[in-house]
């Protein structure tokens, strides 16, 4: 009885005790980058094709080409490693899947080249 007379003194609700002393849910970044910035330029061809695959493979059923269930890609503001962490690690409380272990860091970049490429290209 002492604890919910000092509760209700408090003006908390048990339940907001509870989940104030629960640690902070993070992800841990694990990632070993193989690459700063992305080694695929916009005049890798080769790349943009293989990065254009790749995201008909795995991107294009949710971000279609200009956003669908997903936002449009081409329109993001990420770049560089702050877009592949997304890729890597997903986005809790959407439908966005991590692709780690999935899709290689080469691979990731390509598709970032191809999204940030010119439409058109290749």
């Amino acid at each position: 009885m002492a604890l919910v007379a000092g509760t209700v003194l408090l003006g908390a609700s048990p339940l907001a005790q509870a989940q104030g002393h629960q640690k902070p849910k993070a992800v841990i970044d694990d990632w070993v980058w193989q690459h700063t910035e992305n080694p695929y330029g916009p005049g890798d061809t080769d790349a943009l094709a293989e990065g254009r695959r790749l995201y008909r493979a795995t991107c294009y059923i949710c971000h279609a080409d200009t956003g669908s269930r997903g936002p449009n890609l081409r329109a993001s503001k990420l770049d560089g490693q702050a877009f592949l962490k997304v890729v890597i690690h997903g986005r809790k409380g959407t439908q966005m899947p991590a692709w780690k272990g999935k899709l290689t860091e080469d691979e990731m970049w390509k598709i970032l080249a191809f999204v940030k490429a010119p439409v058109g290209e290749p």
